[in-house]
């Protein structure tokens, strides 16, 4: 049997993905299934877990565009690793998941399109009334990696100074961005972290905060966007 030092892409890849048959659709279990095994295990499943590194994801992600498949296909297969990489980092086989990391484009149907000030503020109307305007808000304004949002602890937050300190870098809130987290803090307590997913009561995980963003885009009746476009256009507008 594999050690966990030594387990490789493909070992952990099957093992997620078996695990997890007849809880899906069989549609999308067919599609993780396709994407696994045709896709993923023949190209990174002999390396090393540990020895995963951003540029062979992408490296990865670039023969197989030059193999002819879509950038849509492409940014499925990114979503399905980045996910499966998210497990092995919570149970702590790898230190980081690299393919957070990666940059790729999600397809011709996907271009970033600029939103007005309206529409901004219609994104974040939307965010407050699926209860999650505080984790969407401080994303948006306060300069964070989506990783570090996600791991963001209260002892980064400084409610005197009002700004986050993480690592060397310090990020300056405006009054909203202070006074939502304080009523963050008012009602959860306690905790260490600041962000729990409310379905599953731990931190976010890159791929559930994805769908997040998609669920509150669709609400706000607003065209794709990514979340760190967002964010740069709200920095821009001073939200």
């Amino acid at each position: 049997m594999q050690g966990e030092k030594d387990m490789t892409v493909g070992v952990w890849a099957e093992q997620w993905f078996t695990k997890r048959i007849g809880k899906w659709s069989p549609n999308t279990e067919s599609g993780y299934r396709n994407l696994i095994y045709n896709h993923i295990i023949p190209s990174v499943g002999n390396v090393v877990l540990a020895d995963l590194s951003v540029r062979r994801i992408q490296s990865f992600y670039k023969r197989l565009v030059q193999n002819g498949l879509g950038t849509g296909s492409v940014w499925c297969v990114h979503l399905l690793l980045r996910r499966c990489l998210d497990e092995a980092c919570r149970d702590g086989l790898i230190e980081y998941n690299p393919a957070e990391l990666c940059e790729i484009s999600k397809g011709s149907g996907h271009e970033t399109v600029p939103l007005r000030l309206g529409q901004l503020q219609r994104y974040l109307k939307a965010a407050e009334s699926a209860g999650v305007l505080p984790i969407i808000y401080i994303g948006l304004t306060s300069g964070q990696r989506q990783c570090e949002l996600f791991t963001l602890l209260w002892a980064d937050f400084d409610v005197r100074s009002r700004c986050i300190l993480r690592g060397k870098r310090l990020l300056i809130l405006n009054e909203k961005a202070v006074a939502l987290l304080m009523r963050e803090q008012e009602c959860y307590p306690g905790r260490p972290e600041v962000f729990l997913n409310p379905k599953t009561g731990r931190t976010y995980q890159l791929h559930e905060f994805y769908y997040l963003h998609r669920k509150v885009l669709k609400a706000a009746r607003l065209p794709w966007i990514a979340f760190r476009d967002l964010a740069r256009l709200c920095q821009e507008a001073g939200l």
